[in-house]
């Protein structure tokens, strides 16, 4: 169900933008509410892919857009996101598929994000912040990155569940 990925990752955009400038991602006043939206509804829309080429080219896709819309950091986010992705299919082989993985996953998933975009930007020396903001923003993220999992897992799960959909095809 393809539509369902695409509606998922529309609304995440549009959440990310409406965050973005309403609560404002500005270094002197990080809000709590603050996240990768997409990132997060890209690694839980993920393991329903049948395709692992499909899986691959939503996730570079998703990460040139956010490249393209948000960061001005052309490929950086769609190589991270596939970088990213791995990590979290190599975690979910070892743990269960449940609410709690996920949160788990999700939450390091935004932490190796945020962390690998900071080595980058300070070793292009294209935009650099101090360890104390990258500390400031891991910490920030933690409360929405976990809400916004668990609804986004609970929605996807209650869609495949009640509409008997088994993969994305």
């Amino acid at each position: 169900m393809m539509i369902l990925s695409i509606v998922t990752i529309v609304v995440s955009f549009l959440i990310q933008g409406i965050m973005s400038n309403c609560l404002g991602y500005h270094f002197q006043s990080l809000s709590w509410f603050i996240t990768i939206y997409p990132l997060i509804a890209i690694l839980i829309l993920t393991p329903y892919f049948e395709n692992n080429s499909k899986r691959y080219i939503f996730l570079f896709v998703v990460g040139l857009l956010i490249d393209v819309v948000y960061t001005h950091t052309f490929i950086l986010n769609a190589c991270l996101f596939v970088g990213i992705y791995f990590f979290s299919s190599f975690f979910h082989f070892y743990f269960p598929y449940n609410l709690l993985t996920i949160n788990i996953s999700n939450l390091l998933s935004v932490f190796i994000y945020h962390i690998f975009t900071f080595l980058f930007l300070f070793l292009t020396r294209y935009d650099s912040y101090s360890f104390m903001m990258l500390f400031k923003v891991l910490s920030h993220s933690i409360i929405m990155t976990i809400i916004y999992s668990s609804i986004v897992f609970w929605v996807v799960k209650f869609i495949f569940d009640n509409f008997h959909l088994h993969e994305i095809k």
